[in-house]
């Protein structure tokens, strides 16, 4: 029982808390670590591929359609992520295994996204590559929807801000370890096998530390409480339509909804195209008056400084974001991106992007730390915390659809004029940054 263990604290007599709690909370650094290294490899897995698979795309389309097909890719991935994780999420909050809730999805999902990155590293055609992409994305969202409820789950209020800081620091040190992977294997069947080997260690490391009890979900408490014989099959749908946007009735809910989608639409704006940005506008990958070498290595280069700046804000914003209020946290950090992206649209130096990448990446670190924690207090209910995540997880994979379609006008752009439609897109993304940053004010029930 959690009483005997030391230094345990029993969610179930924090009001705060879900209704059964997935484990027992432990305020140790390496119980955090635990409990969010599916994020790591999650973090590494998509980040490797949002960088290097336009480079593939680009090796089997024409040169000039480059970005439209690209972005086509990762429009109808988007399109399934859009309710995936949120199906996935409701699923599990309903889950009776004596596994628990979270745990069968996280080994189904963990072991399907291995074999689908396996295929993607395979892959010949664009067709290929968009089957895969969107075998990978299903796989991720069986695995993450259910995950992403865990510090919800199983972390007190007042600890959450450590509780995000440390799983954004880990999402960051997945990037660096990215570059450590991709640099060396120049082969993407190599890169992508080494990625699928590190989510399944990964998944095993989250399956030892969390521990679930079996979970029953109460009597009514679920989306249709009317027995089938006494509601029209029209009357249930109604309901469960009704129970499934349960969220969107909270206007904090909604704000925090809203401003995630700018920051990952101005996000994705910038890690789609950068790959190929390079490639058209930058001459030389020369930095401190080091040759860096080909476009792959100047975008994982890039892609690094990033992460490192990130890594060394993440901890020390989440933590800040604690005792100051997670808001003020997260507009600063809209304020630094903005004002880094502004000169990063106009000047394709790589020197200067470089330094740019080092200043936008404390600016995101922080926001990464300070928005998940934001997030998780203003959950409308406990009982179907995964579900709801998921559908917050949802305006992340939104963008994606627009962004994927912002590549046709990137490359219409280019046509007009050289870099043309690199710079409105990346321009778009600092007003995007700003918004969605400047409007987490308008919530009212955090910090």
């Amino acid at each position: 029982p959690a009483a005997d263990r030391p230094n345990a604290t029993d969610l179930s007599a924090d009001p705060t808390s879900a209704l059964s709690p997935t484990g027992v909370f432990r305020d140790s650094l390496g119980w955090y670590l635990g409990i969010s290294s599916y994020w790591f490899a999650t973090s590494l897995k998509w980040f490797i591929l949002f960088l290097l698979q336009p480079l593939q795309v680009a090796s089997v389309v024409p040169g000039g359609e480059k970005n439209g097909a690209w972005g086509l890719v990762v429009a109808l991935g988007a399109t399934e992520a859009m309710i995936g994780p949120a199906l996935m999420g409701y699923l599990s909050d309903r889950c009776g295994s004596r596994w628990g809730r979270r745990r069968p999805f996280i080994a189904i999902g963990a072991a399907l996204t291995a074999v689908a990155l396996l295929f993607l590293g395979q892959a010949s055609s664009l067709w290929m590559m968009i089957a895969g992409y969107l075998f990978l994305q299903i796989s991720d969202d069986v695995a993450t929807g259910p995950y992403s409820a865990i510090i919800p789950d199983v972390v007190p209020k007042n600890h959450r801000g450590r509780a995000s800081g440390i799983m954004s620091l880990l999402q960051l040190v997945a990037q660096i370890a990215a570059v450590a992977i991709a640099l060396p294997l120049g082969n993407f069947f190599y890169i992508y096998t080494a990625v699928a080997v590190i989510n399944i260690l990964c998944a095993l490391i989250v399956l030892r530390v969390i521990r679930e009890p079996r979970f029953v979900f109460p009597v009514g408490a679920g989306p249709v409480a009317t027995p089938a014989s006494q509601a029209t099959l029209w009357v249930r749908m109604q309901r469960g339509a009704a129970h499934w946007l349960a969220p969107f009735r909270s206007a904090d809910f909604r704000w925090v909804w809203f401003t995630r989608f700018l920051c990952a639409f101005g996000f994705y704006l910038i890690l789609l195209y950068v790959s190929n940005y390079l490639t058209d506008r930058v001459e030389t990958f020369r930095v401190l008056g080091l040759n860096v070498g080909s476009v792959k290595n100047a975008a994982l280069v890039a892609g690094l400084a990033i992460s490192l700046a990130g890594a060394a804000a993440s901890v020390p914003a989440g933590k800040l974001a604690d005792r100051i209020g997670r808001k003020k946290v997260v507009v600063f950090a809209g304020w630094l991106m903005f004002a880094t992206l502004v000169p990063f649209a106009l000047v394709p130096n790589y020197t200067v992007i470089i330094a740019l990448a080092l200043l936008f990446g404390i600016g995101y670190g922080a926001y990464l730390s300070a928005s998940w924690a934001l997030a998780t207090d203003v959950l409308p209910s406990k009982e179907d915390a995964a579900k709801d995540m998921g559908i917050w997880q949802a305006s992340v994979a939104t963008p994606q659809i627009l962004t994927g379609a912002v590549g046709f006008l990137v490359d219409a752009g280019n046509k007009v004029g050289t870099g043309m439609g690199y710079t409105f897109a990346f321009l778009l993304s600092a007003v995007m940054f700003l918004m969605g940053c400047l409007l987490v004010t308008k919530v009212k029930g955090s910090t």
